[in-house]
């Protein structure tokens, strides 16, 4: 099972608020309200393991559009799993533009069987699930930068138990 140890999270309201709970019995839930449409809604997804002493092992690293994120957890199955999880529970949505409403997802769980857990287990190691959503500039200019909507970082570790 997951054992949360440190999570935290940001958002830019009152444009995007984000209220989110973290349990290591119920998972996690939150409630995203968007108060105005995000045009080009951009997602970062990084997932790393570690111990104290080495450098993190980057598991998993991707940036690109929300309306793309889809087929990328559809093309990697171990993502596959916890993404039709995910929208079973809730009204999320992969779409482009975001569109102005209350998105709500609930005691959103991983399998203890899911493949990714069992990739992620290393004694004495933690693992660290950190990305965002941000919003990429309208006009193609070298110094714009992407706008943060919210940020999210949590860390833990994997337990087995034993009978």
């Amino acid at each position: 099972y997951l054992d949360l140890m440190y999570t935290n999270w940001t958002d830019d309201r009152p444009r995007f608020v984000v209220n989110m709970t973290f349990s290591n019995v119920e998972g996690v839930a939150s409630i995203t309200t968007i108060n105005e449409e995000i045009a080009s809604p951009m997602m970062s997804l990084l997932i790393s393991q570690q111990d104290f002493k080495e450098k993190p092992r980057i598991i998993y690293n991707v940036t690109t559009k929300l309306c793309a994120m889809q087929a990328i957890f559809n093309s990697v199955p171990i993502f596959k799993t916890l993404k039709d999880n995910m929208l079973r529970q809730s009204n999320y949505t992969f779409s482009c533009p975001l569109k102005t409403g209350v998105y709500v997802m609930t005691n959103m769980r991983a399998n203890p069987k899911n493949p990714l857990l069992n990739m992620m287990y290393k004694r004495k190691r933690i693992f660290v699930v950190q990305g965002g959503m941000f919003e990429a500039p309208q006009h193609s200019n070298v110094d714009k930068q992407f706008h943060t909507l919210t940020t999210y970082y949590v860390t833990g570790r994997i337990v087995r138990k034993t009978c």
